[in-house]
């Protein structure tokens, strides 16, 4: 055993040092090559490159300025050779406005959408490709780049609000659009209206909704009418009361009950039982608007009948003829024969008096089955 214990330790004492000795000298070795591959391999590191440069250098920090723009209480030091890529800049420098020549230009901004984050982004476009806009800043920049006449800004502004169209921006977004000539976004906002106003009448958007607007949506034959027509004119009946009660800010399970409350009170509040709302002096700027609810399609329900009745916004004078022009329809229908006026309808007329109803189909792979007037309608909704 002493013996073999002896043998052990030599050999641990021999083999020892070299294992060290060439452990160290391979870690020598994998540290020259680490170093030798540290020296091969190349660095990345990015670069300002010319375009940040130049929107850095030359327009945050203005330098070689040959104009200063006055607007708003600020003044931009800019460049004329980029200022011209706007029509404006470029009428301005190349005709002989007084201005071409001057070394300061003072801008008279008539218009309140535009403000002085705006314009920095206006005149930042002129030295940058990429322009960060948000949704909620967009309708003042499109203002700008109208102003200024900046195509390709105000096409990037376009798009944006055609992809943010909401119950939050709709109105907003209509209403420039049309002051700013941008039909297609302006189109859009009517489409989508068309098809969420029934659905989401909100009382921040009921408040924002023009006459103008509400004319042309309940004119429309595209409306998404949800339930029957009567929902069209008990949705007028709060739109109009918020028009006149632009502070009231209740729960929105209040408003209808609130609504009813006002209409019928006002001829009990003036003991007049014979004057109609749209025949009042505050009643007057809503005539447009209930002149293009399709009574006909109302009338022929009875409890609807008599809530038009109670509420007395419709004047009587518009009520008699619908009941003549139904009572006709109905008699036409059971005793002619011929039908000829039925044969005869253009496109136009027919989407100006058809029926707007529609229904939520919660599911799909469902037989819905639909009647009125006497005619069933069985259809099978799939999910493509």
């Amino acid at each position: 055993m002493g013996n073999y214990m002896g043998y052990g330790s030599a050999a641990r004492e021999e083999t020892g040092p070299g294992k060290r000795k060439r452990d160290d000298k391979e870690d020598e070795l994998e540290s020259e090559d680490l170093e030798e591959l540290k020296l091969e391999t190349p660095k990345r590191k990015k670069m300002k490159n010319t375009a940040e440069y130049i929107y850095e250098t030359l327009f945050l920090h203005g330098e070689n300025s040959d104009i200063r723009i006055i607007a708003l209480g600020r003044e931009w030091p800019l460049h004329k050779i980029y200022l011209c890529q706007s029509g404006f800049f470029s009428s301005m420098f190349s005709g002989s406005w007084k201005e071409s020549n001057l070394s300061e230009v003072t801008l008279n901004i008539p218009d309140d959408n535009i403000d002085e984050e705006a314009l920095q982004i206006a005149f930042g476009s002129l030295y940058r490709d990429d322009v960060l806009i948000k949704p909620s800043r967009v309708v003042s920049v499109l203002a700008a780049a109208s102003l200024l006449q900046l195509d390709g800004l105000i096409q990037q502004c376009a798009d944006i609000m055609k992809e943010t169209i909401s119950s939050k921006t709709v109105c907003s977004y209509h209403q420039a659009a049309m002051m700013y000539g941008q039909e297609e976004v302006a189109n859009r906002c009517l489409d989508w209206l068309e098809k969420n106003l029934m659905a989401q009448q909100s009382i921040p958007l009921l408040k924002e909704l023009s006459v103008d607007l509400m004319e042309k949506l309940v004119r429309s034959h595209s409306l998404f009418v949800m339930q029957v027509e009567m929902d069209v004119y008990t949705m007028l009946k709060k739109w109009s009361f918020l028009k006149l009660h632009p502070d009231w800010n209740q729960p929105i399970k209040q408003l209808m009950s609130e609504t009813d409350q006002y209409f019928i009170g006002r001829s009990t509040d003036t003991g007049d039982f014979t004057s109609f709302f749209l025949e009042s002096s505050e009643g007057g700027r809503f005539v447009s608007v209930f002149q293009n609810v399709r009574l006909k399609h109302i009338i022929n329900d009875l409890m609807s009948t008599k809530v038009i009745s109670r509420d007395k916004i419709i004047p009587r004078g518009w009520m008699l003829p619908v009941f003549q022009q139904q009572w006709l329809a109905m008699l036409s229908t059971e005793q002619d024969t011929n039908q000829s006026a039925l044969n005869d309808i253009s496109e136009v007329d027919f989407n100006r008096h058809c029926m707007r109803c529609g229904r939520k189909l919660p599911k799909d792979g469902e037989d819905k089955k639909f009647s009125h007037f006497g005619r069933l309608s069985l259809q099978t909704l799939m999910e493509e």
